[in-house]
């Protein structure tokens, strides 16, 4: 389930109760966090306004693809798995978000620090997620990392074909219950989040094209029995698509605790943990 040196203990520290608190706490500073006067670094090619994907788009800087490692997908370097800090920005962030047919505008949220010079809070560079390849609805719209913007671009497609396969419909409206959440870790350890540097999501249920709504809290299911149910087989095999296709670094179900008992928590973490079965 885990790649590198992090010890179990360690990753329950890290995790915390980060996914089950975003909503409540997602505009609450922790009280040791300092603001610093660091600006958020804006996309160096993003407008105030909602940027549309391009009919076309010109070849990534540097000549790079679309998929090149930590762009949009789980960060796969195992030398890097107990770093916790804000992702690195991507020089080419429009561009990629482009040729993921995802519109955005950029959004800032300020780095705080603690001594050391260590960041425990916001990033460099963020979007606001207006619409993506599936034209997907959010409840909200996700204010997240660039990296994690191009993630939710591939998170749309898969979970398009995972309805249809298993429902024979098409998903209309994602209700997700937070992303970034400035705040420090509940348990044992002042280590952060992913939800700390909008770059982790939670999400709690799909509205389909007839109306109906499928939630993890009503449809998951149970953890002992194998899924009988389309709605169950739905999210179920869409959540473990979602670590197996390296989508996301963690994906955490009702499988990882009862915390995560009504939503899925996403995230792009340097380590990775399956929390799927």
């Amino acid at each position: 389930m885990l790649r590198g040196q992090l010890p179990w203990v360690l990753l329950l520290q890290l995790l915390g109760l980060a996914c089950a608190q975003s909503a409540a706490h997602r505009d609450a500073a922790p009280e040791d966090l300092v603001p610093e006067a660091t600006p958020s670094v804006p996309l160096p090619t993003a407008a105030p306004a909602i940027v549309s994907a391009p009919a076309s788009v010109p070849e990534a800087a540097g000549g790079a693809p679309s998929g090149a490692p930590g762009a949009g997908h789980a960060d796969l370097d195992p030398d890097n798995d107990a770093v916790v800090a804000p992702p690195e920005p991507l020089a080419d962030c429009a561009v990629r978000l482009g040729e993921a047919k995802v519109d955005f505008r950029s959004v800032q949220f300020p780095l705080r620090q603690k001594l050391g010079n260590v960041f425990t809070c916001g990033t460099e560079q963020a979007v606001l997620y207006a619409r993506g390849p599936e034209g997907f609805r959010f409840n909200a719209r996700p204010q997240v990392t660039c990296r994690l913007a191009l993630a939710l671009a591939r998170f749309e497609g898969i979970a398009q074909e995972e309805a249809a396969r298993h429902l024979g419909r098409k998903i209309r409206k994602v209700t997700q219950a937070g992303t970034y959440s400035c705040r420090k870790m509940q348990r044992f350890t002042n280590m952060v989040s992913e939800h700390s540097y909008a770059n982790a999501i939670d999400i709690k249920a799909f509205q389909l094209d007839d109306g109906k709504s499928i939630s993890v809290l009503s449809h998951f299911g149970k953890l002992d029995v194998e899924p009988d149910r389309a709605e169950s087989l739905f999210l179920l095999s869409l959540a473990r698509r979602l670590y197996d296709e390296a989508v996301f670094s963690v994906v955490l179900t009702p499988f990882f605790d009862a915390l995560h008992r009504d939503h899925f928590h996403l995230d792009l973490a340097r380590y990775r943990l399956d929390g799927t079965r």
